[in-house]
């Protein structure tokens, strides 16, 4: 068959394809501003997204500047967190305000969370499977060695606490439902960086490797540690590497289809939760809790 003949180069030819950057760059947002999500700015990503919304964006991060600051927080301070002009957070605290998610305290001019954000959170944590079937054994547990027994989730590139035992009648490690701790120095981290592909764990290698600077060629040697130890044990132990007075044994929880991944720990006071007892009975018996919920979940 004969080719087809080659389009003369005339005026009316069709102009050349722009190439990929000048294509996101007509796309880019005009709204785009310094997005920080765990010591890792997002901006220059997001920014060729047409989907992402902004706005969104930014009031979403209002809210999540109190994650771990109990005390009432001003525009001032939440500029500084966020890294957002202060014109436009004094424009998104009016609106949260107004919507009923933050309240001013006229004492001190500042605001604080109020509890209809748990409007937001109740229903994942009501519907988390995994949290109701492990409820009654982490209650036992946590009485039986009296320690903290927590189960927790990812939070970036941190873990979140989407439960939490206490012993009764005795000091302990008091971190409640969303309390958040390092991924990186913590037991219930490390535990949980166990269960994810060497992919997934190298970006949030890269992601520690900028947070923590000179100390993380040390700091990956320990985790690297810790997941050899679960090869081998099914638990870590952790001690004093998040909190110097602390320590605690981490497990891996993850369903067989991958659909769930979570992880559980034990902790508290050093006085509380010697080395022995976390090697001999506490960690085995996390491993047991871990190996029995596995086949429900999913």
């Amino acid at each position: 068959m004969a080719k087809r003949p080659a389009k003369s180069s005339g005026p009316s030819e069709t102009p050349p394809k722009r190439d990929a950057g000048e294509a996101n760059a007509k796309h880019a947002s005009s709204s785009a501003v310094q997005l920080i999500y765990d010591d890792q700015d997002l901006s220059e990503t997001l920014k060729n997204d047409p989907k992402f919304n902004w706005s969104l964006a930014r009031g979403l991060e209002i809210l999540r500047a109190f994650s771990g600051r109990p005390a009432p927080l001003g525009n001032t301070e939440l500029s500084e967190i966020t890294g957002l002009p202060k014109a436009t957070v004094s424009r998104l605290t009016h609106t949260l305000n107004q919507l009923g998610f933050l309240a001013l305290n006229p004492r001190l001019g500042k605001f604080e969370l109020t509890p209809a954000i748990l409007a937001l959170g109740y229903p994942v944590l009501s519907s988390m499977k995994t949290r109701a079937l492990s409820k009654g054994y982490m209650e036992d547990l946590a009485r039986e060695v009296g320690l903290t027994v927590a189960l927790g989730s990812r939070d970036r590139s941190s873990m979140i606490y989407v439960d939490a035992c206490h012993p009764l009648g005795m000091m302990s490690l008091r971190l409640d439902v969303g309390s958040r701790v390092e991924m990186a120095k913590t037991s219930l981290g490390r535990a949980f960086l166990w269960g994810l592909s060497e992919m997934e764990r190298a970006i949030l290698f890269n992601t520690f490797e900028r947070r923590y600077g000179a100390e993380w060629p040390a700091l990956k040697e320990a985790i690297e540690s810790s997941l050899a130890q679960i090869d081998a044990c099914g638990f870590c132990i952790v001690d004093g590497d998040w909190q110097d007075d602390t320590r605690g044994v981490g497990v891996p929880l993850f369903s067989e289809d991958g659909s769930v991944a979570l992880a559980l720990n034990a902790a508290g006071p050093r006085f509380a939760a010697t080395i022995e007892a976390l090697e001999q009975d506490v960690g085995p018996r996390l491993v047991h809790l871990s190996r029995s919920l596995q086949p429900m979940l999913g």
